[in-house]
């Protein structure tokens, strides 16, 4: 009991320290307890929270509350001061919130969700939050996209002109002109590809002391946009006008050429500029891209005269990729021993770690929300059945920060549905001591996260992010794994 006391007291004086801070700085200030403190230093965090709630006098006070209770995983108190916030706010953003994610997104037909978003403007009035654009353009570009969908192209284009964050509406431009293009609707489509691709120009080509956060964000998505378009044009044989935006856009930003490369190739060849369209596929081979073998290869032929030598110079290719991979993935190399975990599969089985040794193990921190953990799935499932037959290698799928509370349910629900052999581990033991699950405990900040295991149970290598490049991850996979099964020499 005296350690409890001690603890209750150390955050009183915290929160007390810091009561007149401005609530954005309070989360920060609460950061010690909630990365590194024990479960009885955030159990009394918490309990202090929400002694205090009846005496906040903003909601920014009551969300920042919310937030650190979500960090900390106290769920049901977490809705408890969510509740009295709501009571106190009703016309606040927290009610708000809960009406978009709890009406506007279960809306199942655009007829219903237009309704929803009417009902959302005239209670919570756009001009209340002139702060927060981004939340209605975020409700309007989902609406925009349902319509989209429906075939009701004019309701769509409306409530995209009723956006107003210019670094982000490129976000809903892009899905309904892809949309509009996969139903024929090419004159539709092609304006709105290109205001999202001109819009991203804007904010590339900026001085560098003008590029904010936002600036950089709307940068990131000019190959998707710019891909997008041009495509439009290749299909229409404008090849010249295509590899005029291209060259441009690679003059503005160099580091856009992969984002850039497969639409390049087409403008390159419809122009007749074969050998620097081959060009472009060799890199694109070297690079994983394997896709694109038979288009390499015929292309070799017409400039070569003949098929001679193409053998050699794939299999150069596939070893230029192989040391790349070697040299990249020492840059994720580590060395140190990997927490124990006893977690349960979707069965309902425990599997350990301990009981894995002597196997290399991979892991695979991800969650079904989670896109780019999506995207890499394919790849993985590659990789896992390249070693089928390797009874030294073990993959394990570890399901973690999910948002629902059926989230088992929805699990096992895309793992069947998509027809993944998958061994999947939930990871929602928390610890006794410190409340943390197991990606925590390996310091994962965001996912997917990859952590490569070997046989005497240390993390050899640790990677995060994904592509979707299928044999990419699978040879990058091979090179991962074959390398923790050789001793560690320092």
């Amino acid at each position: 009991m005296k350690t409890n006391i001690l603890t209750a007291a150390f955050v009183v004086s915290l929160t007390a320290a810091f009561a007149q801070q401005p609530a954005k700085n309070k989360y920060q200030q609460y950061l010690p307890i909630i990365e590194k403190g024990t479960l009885v230093q955030k159990d009394s965090l918490a309990n202090v929270l929400m002694s205090e709630l009846k005496m906040y006098k903003s909601e920014e006070d009551y969300r920042t509350t919310i937030n650190v209770l979500r960090s900390l995983g106290k769920e049901d108190l977490q809705a408890s001061a969510e509740a009295l916030a709501k009571k106190k706010y009703p016309k606040g953003s927290l009610t708000r919130d809960a009406f978009i994610t709890d009406v506007f997104y279960n809306a199942s037909t655009p007829v219903q969700k237009e309704k929803a978003y009417n009902e959302l403007i005239k209670k919570w009035p756009v001009k209340n939050f002139s702060e927060e654009p981004l939340t209605y353009d975020y409700v309007l570009a989902n609406l925009a996209q349902s319509f989209a969908n429906d075939g009701n192209a004019p309701k769509a284009l409306h409530y995209l002109g009723e956006m107003k964050e210019r670094f982000w509406r490129g976000n809903g431009y892009i899905p309904v002109g892809q949309i509009l293009l996969s139903e024929g609707d090419t004159t539709t489509a092609a304006p709105l590809l290109k205001t999202a691709m001109d819009d991203s120009y804007y904010y590339l080509t900026l001085p560098e002391s003008q590029k904010d956060n936002k600036a950089r964000f709307a940068a990131m998505g000019y190959a998707s946009s710019m891909s997008a378009y041009v495509n439009i044009l290749v299909a229409q044989k404008k090849y010249a006008d295509a590899l005029g935006y291209i060259e441009n856009a690679l003059k503005a930003a160099p580091e856009q050429a992969d984002g850039l490369a497969m639409v390049h190739y087409k403008s390159l060849m419809g122009t007749g500029r074969k050998l620097e369209a081959y060009n472009i596929l060799t890199k694109l081979y070297a690079k994983g891209q394997f896709a694109i073998e038979n288009d390499l290869k015929k292309l070799y032929t017409e400039l070569n005269g003949s098929i001679q030598g193409y053998e050699n110079f794939n299999a150069s290719l596939k070893t230029e990729l192989t040391q790349n991979i070697r040299n990249h993935i020492k840059e994720m190399a580590t060395f140190k021993p990997a927490p124990n975990f006893e977690l349960l599969n979707i069965k309902g089985e425990k599997v350990s770690l301990a009981s894995l040794k002597g196997k290399v193990v991979v892991l695979d921190f991800w969650a079904t929300w989670c896109q780019p953990c999506v995207r890499s799935f394919p790849g993985m499932k590659a990789a896992q059945e390249s070693y089928a037959n390797d009874k030294d290698v073990q993959f394990l799928f570890m399901n973690t920060w999910e948002r629902d509370k059926n989230y088992k349910e929805n699990v096992v629900s895309f793992i069947t549905k998509n027809n993944y052999p998958f061994e999947v581990l939930y990871d929602d033991q928390k610890d006794p001591q410190t409340g943390e699950v197991m990606a925590a405990k390996f310091g994962v900040k965001g996912i997917p996260a990859k952590f490569i295991i070997d046989k005497e149970g240390n993390i050899r290598y640790f990677l995060t992010g994904s592509t979707p490049n299928v044999d990419y991850i699978k040879l990058e996979m091979k090179e991962l794994i074959e390398a923790a099964k050789k001793p560690y020499k320092g």
